[in-house]
Order: C-alpha cells, then sequence, then structure tokens
C-alpha cells in the first residue's frame, strides 16, 4: 500500500460531528468561533483553544478518524468513548450482548443458543473481581471510556430525530448505558474467548476413535499419528529454526522437492473442521530491520485477518495524553490499540499459537452427574445459575456447571462422563487487557516485553523500532504438563494428569533482531517444539508465500514491502507445492503427450489468481484446472485409507466459495498428500502407504489425466474456454457469532477476493522520521442516520482497499492540525 491519499479540508466552522452525513453544531466559545470564521484558517492549533483543564478535544481528519488529545487518563478515554458512540454504536451495542449473553433480550429467542454458549464461557462475577483489584488509574481507562460512550447517549436522547442509529430504530429498541465492565466484556469475548481459547483435543479424541474402529487399535494410532503429527521439523518457524533435523529424515529429498517459495499453516485441523468448528481467520505480518530497509531503520506491514464485516472489524483512532502519544487501529474499538505505533516503535499482532487451553474428560458419578471423580473420591461440581431474558417469551434459567478444572462444555451420558475446559489465563483477563494498553507507551524493546510478560492470553506480539530494531514474542501462560499429557486428546480428570504450575515467561517463544534481518508469520507454528492440538504444523504452510521472497536478500523499500503483500493475496497456495511434482511427473511422457502439454501450461502459471480483464473470471485456464484436479488427486491417495466422515474434514474448503469469508489456506488434505508423495524423504514419517504401493509419479500422472479428460468432457477441448467465476469478498452486515451488527440491508460485496488482512497497516520509522499507512474496509463509520442517510465515513476505505492504496494517518500534532476538518470539545 504505498500510495497514501489524504483529503484536504472542506469545512471551516467548529462542528460536533455525528458521522452522520448532517453535523450538529457545537456551542463553543465566541472567541474561538470568530477565529475560525476570521481566519478560515481550521487545520491550525489556533482554530481550536486550549482546552480547559479536565477537558478533551476530538479532531477528524478527512476520513473521519479522531484524534483524542486530553490530560488525564480517564478524560482521553472518556473522549475516546465518545468517538466511539459517534460512530459505532449499534456494532458496539450487539458486541456487547453477544460477548455478555443478552442478545435475546432485544432479538428473542433465536439466539437463545448463542447466549447460553456465551453465559457458559465466562463468570460475571470473576472478571468483576479483577476489575475491582485494579488500580485506580487502570480503571479510569475502562470507566472513563464507558463515560464518554454514556456522554455521547445523553446527546442522542436530546436530539434522537437526528442522532439515533437507524439500526436501533430497525431492531425496535433503544441503546442502553455502558459501564467498566461492558468495555472489558467486549474484549474479553471477542479477543480472550475467541482467539486464546482454542481447543481441538475432543475433535481429535473422535477421530482416533474412527481410525481405531476402521483399523483397530495399533494401526489406527499408527494413523492417527501420520495424520495428527505433534511435530514436523521441515514446519516454517518465526522465531528461526536451528539447523537441526528430526531422527530418520532425508533432508537432501527433502530439499530438491520441496518448493522453494511455500504458503502459510492450516490453523484450523481436520478434527475441528469435522465437528463443524468455526477457527478464526489466521493473519499475516512481515517485519524488516536496519539490515533488509531501505530507506528507513525498519518496516512493519501488519494483516490482521478477521473475515470481512460491516461495519469494520477495526477502528481507527489516535490517543494523545496522559503519557499516551500514538495512532492506529483496534477490532471493535478496544481500549488496548493493537495496531500502531508511537513513533518510537511499531507493533502488530496475529493470533497466538500457544497451548494455553485443556480439555478435561471428567468421570462422573452413576448415580448423580453433577459429581465427578478426583483422587479416588466423587465431588461435587460447582453451580452458576444464569437468567437469560428473552423477547417476547419467558425468562430461560441455564445451569453453568464447573470442576475444578473449569466450566463443563459437555456432557457425554452414554459414556458417563462430562468435559471440562481448563484455561491457564482464567483470572488474568482484564490484567492482560490493561498490559496490551499500557504496552503503547513502550519506547523501547525492554519496555515492550515487560509488557508481553504481563499478557497471560496467547496472541503473537511483534515489535519494530526507529533505530531498526525488530522483534517477536509469542506471549501466554503456559503450563508445565505432566509428561504423561498427549496434548493431542483430552486429559484425563481424574487428578492423573495434573498440571505442575507454569513454565516462566523466559520459555516462550521470542526473538529479537534476528540474524536474516527480517520476521514473517502467516499463524504458522512458533517456535520448535511449541505445538498444540489443533495447529498441525507442516512444511506445507502458507508463511512460506513470504519467507520466499523475503529469503532472496537485498533491502526492501515500502513499495516492495507492499507488493509482497499484493502478490500473496491473489497466490493459489496450492500451486507451489504440487506444480514442482507434477512437472518431474511428466519428464517420463513422449514430448508431443498432450497430457505433456496440460502440464506444462499449468507449471508454467505463476500461480496468481486475478481478474486482469474485468470479466469476472479468473485469467487463464489453471484455476480451473487446478479445481478439476485437486479433489481427484485427494480421493485417489486417501479415500480408501481414511474413514469417510474423516475424509470427508479433509477435502472440503479446498478452494473459497463465489462469496467466501474464510482466508484461505493450502488446502487441508494437501498436507497428508504432500507427504505420501514425499514418501521417506518427508518429514513426518509415513508409516501408512496412501499410495498403496503405487509410485507418486504414477499418482500425480492418473490424477491429472482424469481430470483434464473430464474438462473437456464437461466443457470445451480447448482450455482457453476453461474459466472459473472470481470469489468476492463480502462484508457482512452479522458479526462472527452471527448477531446482526447493522441492518439486514447493509451487508456490502466488495472486489475480488483477496487473501489479506482485514484489514493493513505499514509503519515505516526512522530516527527522524515515522509514517503509518492504513486501510480499513468498508470505512470508520458505521452510522446511519434515522432519516437513512448514512455517514459519508461509511464506506470510503472501500477503494482505498481494493486498490492496495492506504491513508496516511497523522503521527505528530502539526500533522493532525493540518488535516483537521472538524474539532469536538468536551468539559
Amino acid at each position: 500500500m504505498p500510495q497514501p491519499r489524504n483529503r484536504r479540508s472542506r469545512r471551516t466552522s467548529i462542528v460536533l460531528i455525528s458521522s452522520a452525513a448532517t453535523a450538529l453544531t457545537l456551542a463553543v466559545p465566541a472567541a474561538a468561533a470568530s477565529m475560525g470564521a476570521s481566519t478560515g484558517v481550521t487545520r491550525q492549533e489556533a482554530a481550536s483553544p486550549a482546552a480547559p483543564a479536565g477537558a478533551v478535544t476530538i479532531k477528524r481528519d478527512g476520513y473521519g478518524i479522531p484524534h483524542v488529545y486530553a490530560a488525564t487518563t480517564r478524560d482521553l478515554f472518556r473522549g475516546y468513548g465518545f468517538a466511539v458512540a459517534q460512530d459505532r454504536l449499534f456494532q458496539m451495542e450487539m458486541s456487547r450482548r453477544a460477548t455478555t449473553g443478552t442478545v435475546c433480550e432485544v432479538l428473542g429467542s433465536a439466539y437463545l443458543a448463542l447466549d447460553k454458549d456465551s453465559r457458559t464461557g465466562f463468570d460475571p462475577a470473576a472478571i468483576k473481581a479483577q476489575i475491582a483489584r485494579l488500580p485506580q488509574a487502570d480503571r479510569d481507562i475502562l470507566d472513563g471510556y464507558a463515560a464518554g460512550m454514556n456522554e455521547y447517549l445523553d446527546r442522542i436522547i436530546a436530539d434522537p430525530d437526528r442522532l439515533m442509529p437507524k439500526q436501533f430504530l430497525d431492531y425496535g429498541f433503544q441503546p442502553s448505558r455502558w459501564t467498566g465492565y461492558d468495555v472489558a466484556m467486549i474484549w474479553v469475548g471477542t479477543m480472550a474467548n475467541r482467539y486464546s481459547d482454542s481447543s481441538a483435543e475432543i475433535q481429535n479424541y473422535g477421530v482416533l476413535q474412527q481410525l481405531i474402529d476402521a483399523n483397530g487399535a495399533a494401526a489406527g494410532a499408527r494413523l492417527f499419528d501420520q495424520i495428527q503429527w505433534q511435530q514436523d521439523p521441515a514446519a516454517p518457524t518465526t522465531v528461526p529454526r536451528r539447523a537441526r533435523t528430526a531422527r530418520g529424515a532425508n533432508t537432501a529429498a527433502i530439499a530438491a522437492l520441496t518448493p522453494q517459495a511455500a504458503g502459510f499453516s492450516d490453523a484450523r485441523p481436520a478434527a475441528a473442521a469435522l465437528a463443524g468448528e468455526a477457527a478464526p481467520s489466521a493473519s499475516n505480518i512481515w517485519i524488516t530491520g536496519a539490515s533488509r530497509t531501505k530507506g528507513a531503520a525498519s518496516m512493519l506491514l501488519n494483516g490482521p485477518q478477521f473475515q470481512w464485516f460491516n461495519p469494520s472489524y477495526v477502528y481507527g483512532v489516535g490517543l494523545h495524553g496522559a503519557g499516551f502519544d500514538l495512532a492506529g487501529n483496534t477490532p471493535f474499538a478496544y481500549p488496548a490499540v493493537i495496531f500502531g505505533t508511537n513513533r518510537s516503535i511499531s507493533w502488530g499482532s496475529t493470533a497466538g499459537p500457544m497451548n494455553v487451553v485443556d480439555m478435561y474428560q471428567e468421570r462422573l458419578e452413576p448415580a448423580n452427574p453433577r459429581r465427578y471423580l478426583f483422587r479416588g473420591s466423587y465431588r461435587d461440581m460447582t453451580l452458576r445459575t444464569e437468567t437469560i431474558k428473552v423477547k417476547g417469551a419467558a425468562d430461560v434459567t441455564l445451569d453453568v456447571l464447573s470442576t475444578r478444572h473449569g466450566v463443563v462444555t459437555s456432557v457425554d451420558p452414554a459414556k458417563n462422563t462430562a468435559y471440562a475446559k481448563k484455561r491457564s489465563w482464567s483470572g488474568r483477563e482484564i490484567a492482560s487487557l490493561i498490559a496490551w494498553v499500557t504496552m503503547t507507551k513502550a519506547r523501547s524493546w525492554n519496555q515492550y516485553a515487560a509488557q508481553a510478560a504481563r499478557f497471560a492470553i496467547s496472541i503473537n506480539w511483534y515489535y519494530a523500532d526507529k533505530r531498526g530494531n525488530i522483534g517477536y514474542i509469542s506471549p501466554g501462560l503456559l503450563p508445565r504438563r505432566p509428561a504423561n499429557q498427549d496434548v493431542r486428546l483430552p486429559a484425563t480428570g481424574d487428578g492423573s494428569m495434573e498440571w505442575r504450575g507454569y513454565l516462566p515467561f523466559a520459555a516462550n517463544p521470542k526473538v529479537y533482531n534476528p540474524r536474516q534481518g527480517y520476521l514473517a508469520n502467516w499463524n504458522n507454528q512458533a517456535a520448535a517444539g511449541f505445538n498444540n492440538d489443533y495447529g498441525n504444523w507442516s512444511v506445507v504452510d502458507r508463511v512460506q508465500e513470504i519467507i520466499s521472497q523475503l529469503d532472496r536478500g537485498g533491502r526492501l523499500t515500502p513499495s516492495q514491502l507492499s507488493d509482497l503483500n499484493e502478490r500473496a493475496s491473489f497466490q493459489d497456495l496450492n500451486h507451489r507445492y504440487l506444480a514442482p511434482l507434477l512437472r518431474a511427473a511428466a519428464r517420463s511422457l513422449p514430448a508431443g503427450d498432450a497430457l505433456r502439454r496440460d502440464i506444462l501450461l499449468l507449471g508454467g502459471w505463476d500461480g496468481q489468481t486475478r481478474d486482469r480483464d474485468g470479466n469476472g473470471s479468473y485469467d487463464g485456464p489453471q484455476p480451473a484446472m487446478m479445481r478439476a484436479w485437486l479433489p481427484i488427486l485427494f480421493q485417489t491417495v486417501l479415500a480408501d485409507d481414511l474413514p469417510p466422515a474423516v475424509y470427508q474434514s479433509y477435502v472440503t474448503n479446498i478452494y473459497q466459495l463465489p462469496v467466501d469469508q474464510r482466508s484461505i489456506r493450502p488446502a487441508p488434505a494437501l498436507k497428508l498428500v504432500y507427504n505420501a508423495l514425499l514418501g521417506r524423504a518427508a518429514s513426518v514419517p509415513q508409516t501408512v502407504d496412501f499410495l498403496d504401493g503405487r509410485t507418486p509419479q504414477a499418482v500425480l500422472l492418473e490424477s491429472f489425466r482424469r481430470a483434464m479428460t473430464a474438462l473437456r468432457t464437461e466443457r470445451w477441448a480447448d482450455p482457453a474456454s476453461w474459466s472459473v467465476p472470481i470469489s468476492r469478498l463480502q462484508f457482512s452486515h452479522k458479526n462472527f457469532l452471527g448477531v446482526p451488527q447493522a441492518s439486514d440491508t447493509e451487508t456490502l460485496t466488495g472486489p475480488i477476493y483477496m487473501n489479506r488482512g482485514t484489514e493493513n497497516h505499514l509503519a515505516v520509522l526512522s530516527p527522524t522520521r515515522a509514517s503509518l499507512c492504513i486501510a480499513a474496509p468498508p470505512g470508520q463509520s458505521g452510522f446511519v442516520a434515522p432519516s437513512g442517510q448514512r455517514s459519508p465515513h461509511y464506506d470510503d476505505q472501500m477503494d482505498l482497499y481494493a486498490t492496495f492504496r492506504c491513508r496516511q494517518e497523522h503521527l505528530t500534532r502539526a500533522a493532525v492540525n493540518l488535516n483537521t476538518e472538524s474539532v469536538t470539545t468536551l468539559p
């Protein structure tokens, strides 16, 4: 995104912008109004008088991005909350209800299952107790934010005909007031409980049982190890590996057969897919330090992939005062701005891979299923009763049960067992949020790392500074597990697999100024030896799409770094693994063989899935060839070895659908098939011959021949006529939990599918200069006036995003003043 675009000021009055097309004039001191009117200088600091003590000033630029100025922490976050209420009140209301389990209260019984699930996922008393223990300065963050939201609610009450977001009218209920607890719960429910709560242990256990049922205990266990391995020594890691190989690995053969460029890891295992779970979309980032950056000291390009929504998943803001001086954006307008810069350092994040959650299988007392066995005796579960209000129906009572390991998430009456979830970070959610807020004040690696040490949940942290230093930490409170526990499967809850405390922060994966001069991640494995139950890290991993480009060496400019993002966004992530093997197999064919010509046509493709001529189909026949071939190849290799349900879990979602929210990866089945094709050269031992004695060359040629025959039968003989309609981005009016966050007419269909961040930001730092360029579609504001008129910033970043451009963020007071288009003051 090398081409920033700014908008010049069009207004000369001082106004309170409600994010609607109409604006409410704010009563301001006469001297201030006359200064703006007489001089016409709305971009200068003089256009707004010095704010009185305890006051808040909010300055918005041409994209509606607020920069908040205040002297105290409470006032700073009060201004932040006020701005968020102007732009995203309905989105925030529904996010709060989704995360606290109160959607039914306003939308009815259709959301009862969701409300029950949300209530089970947290204990309100525990969260409130954590907040109560905070120092006053930290409580000011949450309470100040809530006060700002409520302050704007009062404005709506006074002028609902213009300021009430239309979505409330459409759904027939009123916005409610906020507390610091509500602000915290947005973060707990959309970040901690989404990105640090992953477990596939129960699903993996189900897969293992199917394999055993089909093959017997010993053979089933061997097959499970082959498809759900614990370590792949060839899998790319963000902390660079030391030069070592797994016992028995043929590294020379792997090097010869593995493509030089690769993709990113499938963070969703087949077991989870089998259960129909929707794992979070994966995010990417790449950072260059002093030795790899041209024209600056460091660069950080982050593309957090949250899927695509309207309003945007992220919110842009600048915070200035009380020790804060930063700009960036953050999901759901968190108090913690998790993507941004303070000009001394820049930072970003991707979903964390640390194993901080275990499922425990509890044996229940036959006569009383609310008692479970632990260390030789049955114990009572603890009970918390929740009352769920349901619009148009009677209240619903929910009993939430917990064992010593954690909340009970499911019960299997037939086997007299229950499953309880144990989180290492339970009780540390709010401290982790505050650490993320405080991190934005850091000016050095040591200060940054000190906050990461306080962060108990698993989210990857990335760092770059104006001196050219770069770093990575994968925080999260790591359990010290017993040696007899297989982390892929549920632990036994009888006391034989209890955690032995926690590992020190020094044990977490981290690296500072790696020798290679860069860092790259697309939610791949953090470091060698760190595995979990859902990652299934593999040599087949999409992060290699980035690594392959960075490994070419040399210093990169901001434009070149952005070009890498565009290339990765359109890359077919299956092609690079299979095309070299298919080309090698084709050498056995005669020069004039038609199959050989087809293979050369596919093999000569650059893998870019674009629509350059704008005809609504992907360029060239190769996308059709890949989509025809892969299902046949996967069926040929895997269908006779895996039970039908397990097989099906691997072969769904090979490519994205015409309108798709997911961030695509190499197909799940490709990990297994690629290892099978490598055979003894595979970095994961192949104890089961998926090829059934056939050679890799024979399997590749036979499956490809069948695919090409099918294409010619179903379509025309000429490959030039083979086309595939493009997939498009869809910006859903429902949030990731399926709860409306806008009216049902507000789903937007965007440009061609791009496998990139929900937003992208590029921070470029040097000792004397700093820049931050952002594209966060659709736009800053989700406000729709009662009349139906949308904010001018409703979708004004969509074109930037579609064309890989960005808006320049304003990082200094002078730059903010120069680009100010409206000013709001709060007493």
